[in-house]
């Protein structure tokens, strides 16, 4: 009923989805395999396809898009977020997976790097998981295009420009100086709390319409609660901070693109810079009234852990480091909230 407080201390399906893939991943490293080389290869394999095959930055979006759905709608029980989660796993699958397969088929000099030993390997196998992922996510999308279309506006050029020129001879707009991080901050924020949110808003509004026919309500029961405003704000910075770090793995294959950095040109600042961003993060929902206690202060400490993070990364940093540990950063907002939650705290919205 609206003017009622959600129940805010179920879980719902976003932690069910990590532990099934937890457990799945615990059955297949304790396989029984008699020779050790294979037990090796066996794990090699997995943590390459998990890490480097876009499994692991997919979940970390997914986990940030139930982030926003809960802090706008709380524990709902009026329409499912499985579609939402859905959607957004296979569209960050898609998007990097076919990034990646099209940065390795248009280079001069094929890549040796780790991110690139997948679709080395198995360029049909990634190009056809791309082509499924993209599938079910637009075939999802569509179900929704009356509530999304005015966000993926935004992030479909970004998206699409990022790696192709607009037009021949003109730069991508990951070649541009120090505004890489930029796109890719507007995107993620769309991506994982704009279209989250729409298409939440519109499976919520569809239930009520199906279950109240007749009744009019003066404000839709869909509409996003606070935070939604401040966690577009908070969701843009955090992302650019990360995006930030990773342009220190990447100061090699900039320099070589001739694209300036903040980490290539400047890498004590950027470290610096992260950490006032991460700060900010923090400051903002603080001093935000939009955000209830436990979920304030697990939120703030997500924020704050990455301040670490941030000055542990540097160029010398092995791949691993970026895919596993600054990529697995990700997580930690969602994780923070999922464990306020289960410790009782107040983290949804107010319908009404």
């Amino acid at each position: 009923m609206l003017g009622t407080r959600i129940n805010t201390h179920g879980t719902g399906y976003f932690p069910l989805i990590v532990f099934r893939f937890v457990s799945l991943l615990s059955a297949c490293l304790r396989m029984e395999c008699r020779r050790p080389y294979l037990r090796s290869m066996l794990s090699r394999r997995l943590f390459n396809w998990i890490f480097y095959g876009h499994v692991w930055i997919a979940l970390a979006a997914t986990g940030l898009s139930w982030l926003s759905v809960r802090l706008t709608f709380g524990d709902q029980d009026w329409a499912a977020e499985w579609p939402v989660l859905l959607f957004v796993f296979c569209a960050t699958l898609a998007v990097y997976t076919m990034h990646r397969y099209l940065s390795w088929r248009r280079a001069g000099v094929r890549p040796s790097t780790r991110r690139y030993e997948i679709v080395a390997r198995h360029p049909t196998v990634s190009l056809v998981i791309g082509g499924v992922s993209l599938a079910v996510a637009g075939g999802t999308g569509l179900l929704f295009i009356d509530a999304i279309w005015s966000s993926l506006l935004w992030t479909l050029p970004i998206t699409f420009f990022y790696l192709t020129p607009p037009i021949k001879d003109w730069r991508r707009l990951r070649d541009l100086p120090y505004v890489k991080v930029l796109w890719v901050g507007i995107a993620w924020s769309i991506v994982t709390v704009e279209i989250p949110v729409q298409m939440m808003s519109d499976l919520i509004d569809t239930s009520y319409a199906r279950d109240h026919r007749g009744l009019n309500f003066m404000v839709s029961p869909g509409s996003p609660q606070h935070p939604f405003g401040t966690e577009n704000l908070v969701r843009l910075l955090f992302t650019m901070s990360i995006a930030l770090l990773f342009d220190f793995r990447d100061v090699v294959l900039d320099r070589s693109q001739s694209v300036k950095t903040m980490a290539g040109e400047h890498p004590v600042f950027t470290r610096w810079l992260v950490t006032a961003i991460l700060v900010g993060c923090a400051a903002i929902v603080f001093y935000s009234q939009e955000y209830e206690g436990g979920t304030r202060w697990g939120l703030i400490g997500a924020y704050l852990v990455g301040i670490a993070v941030a000055w542990f990364t540097g160029q010398k940093r092995s791949e691993n480091w970026y895919a596993v540990v600054v990529n697995g950063f990700l997580f930690i907002p969602p994780i923070a909230y999922l464990l306020a939650a289960l410790w009782g705290a107040d983290a949804g919205a107010i319908l009404g």
